[in-house]
């Protein structure tokens, strides 16, 4: 079996969270998660990202049907249930030097119950242990204090501040972890 098919196949269960590869029916509450509001200000960060209906598509195509190579998305499930309350990802990455970045998001009527620190961790450990990774960064706007909490509970640490191309006044924070 190839790193590939391990990938999509993976399933981590936590204490109150499992992670699952997302079947396509998916699809209509991932754009809805997405498209939230609370969510929207978080997973845009690069220039040019809309909230369009378009760009949303395409975003929750490449999530469900694994197009990018460089990318890892599993579903994030409330332990023993089946609606879909969040994703986690491994982004941008990087096999030859074993990097990669953190994303994750969740239906904010789950928020401030520890399950995105708990799912991140899952996913770093598989990161870790099964794929290889050998540092992990994760981002964020610096006025996200939750995600912010996420990352520093998961060993995380502040490396760098930066402006937010087109938005001066807002700033994103990186964190890593380099395995040990």
């Amino acid at each position: 079996m190839s790193t590939y098919d391990t990938v999509l196949s993976m399933a981590r269960q936590g204490e109150t969270v499992e992670l699952r590869t997302m079947p396509a029916t998916e699809a209509g509450v991932l754009k809805t998660l997405l498209a939230h509001p609370l969510v929207q200000p978080h997973i845009l960060l690069r220039q040019g990202a809309s909230s369009s209906h378009a760009y949303l598509d395409k975003l929750v195509a490449r999530m469900l049907h694994a197009y990018d190579p460089c990318a890892l998305h599993a579903g994030i499930y409330a332990r023993g249930q089946e609606e879909l309350i969040g994703t986690v990802s491994l982004q941008n990455w990087n096999r030859y030097e074993n990097k990669g970045v953190l994303g994750y998001l969740l239906n904010p009527l789950w928020w401030g119950r520890g399950l995105a620190t708990e799912a991140v961790g899952l996913l770093l450990d598989y990161s870790f242990q099964e794929l290889g990774l050998l540092r992990a960064e994760g981002r964020c706007r610096g006025d996200n204090l939750r995600s912010e909490r996420v990352m520093i509970k998961n060993g995380l640490t502040l490396e760098r501040t930066l402006p937010m191309p087109g938005s001066p006044a807002v700033v994103m924070k990186v964190f890593t972890l380099l395995h040990k």
